[in-house]
C-alpha cells in the first residue's frame, strides 16, 4: 500500500495544498493509494512515554495505516530549518518496527525560502535510514511555494508538475 503522509497538523498550509496535489495525480493516473495527515490526529499521542499504553486513535492508525504502508510519500514543511517536531514526535510515539523497518520512502520538501527545505529533507532522510527505511534519491524541494500556486492552488510551475511525475515514475519503479 502506497501512503501519501502530510506531515504537518497545520490547517490550511501550503504543504496541504501540495499534498492535495500529489493526492490529485496519484488519482488522476490511478494508482492505488490513502491520504493521511497529521491534522487528522486528535489525540494527545505525543503526550506519553513509550512505556504508557496508546491512544485508541494512535493504535488505530499504526493497525489501519501505517502497518499496511508498504511506501511513503511524505510531504514535508519547512519549520526552523528542518521539519516539524510534531511529526518526528509522532515518529518516536510509534511502533517503528512495525509502521517503518524496511519499508520505502519518496521526499518533498516545501518551504517559502529558497532552499525547499533541502535541509529538513536530509535530516529526515538521516532518521528513515535508521529506521532501516530505504529512501528514494530523488527528492524534489519545492521552494516560495507561496509563488507557484495560484488562486485555486493548483501549481503554475510546468517544470514542477513534470518533477513530480517523474518523482512518481522512480517511486513506483523503486
Amino acid at each position: 500500500m502506497l501512503t501519501l503522509f502530510h506531515a504537518t497538523a497545520r490547517p490550511n498550509s501550503n504543504s496541504r495544498k501540495i499534498a492535495n496535489i500529489y493526492h490529485n495525480l496519484l488519482n488522476e493516473r490511478q494508482i492505488e493509494h490513502q491520504f493521511f495527515s497529521l491534522e487528522e490526529v486528535k489525540d494527545p499521542i505525543f503526550n506519553h512515554t513509550f512505556h504508557d499504553a496508546k491512544t485508541s486513535q494512535q493504535a488505530d492508525i499504526e493497525d489501519n495505516i501505517l502497518a499496511k504502508t508498504t511506501k511513503y510519500i511524505f510531504i514535508v514543511p519547512e519549520y526552523n530549518g528542518s521539519f516539524p517536531g510534531m511529526f518526528k514526535a509522532f515518529i518516536d510515539a510509534s511502533d517503528v518496527k512495525k509502521c517503518f523497518h524496511n519499508k520505502k520512502a519518496c521526499l518533498v520538501g516545501v518551504a517559502d525560502g529558497r532552499a525547499g527545505n533541502l535541509r529538513g529533507m536530509e535530516h529526515l532522510t538521516n532518521i528513515l535510514n535508521h529506521l532501516k527505511m530505504n529512501v528514494l534519491h530523488f527528492k524534489i524541494p519545492i521552494s516560495q511555494v507561496s509563488q507557484q500556486l495560484d488562486a485555486n492552488d493548483n501549481l503554475i510551475n510546468k517544470e514542477i508538475i513534470s518533477l513530480i511525475q517523474t518523482q512518481i515514475d522512480l517511486f513506483l519503479e523503486f
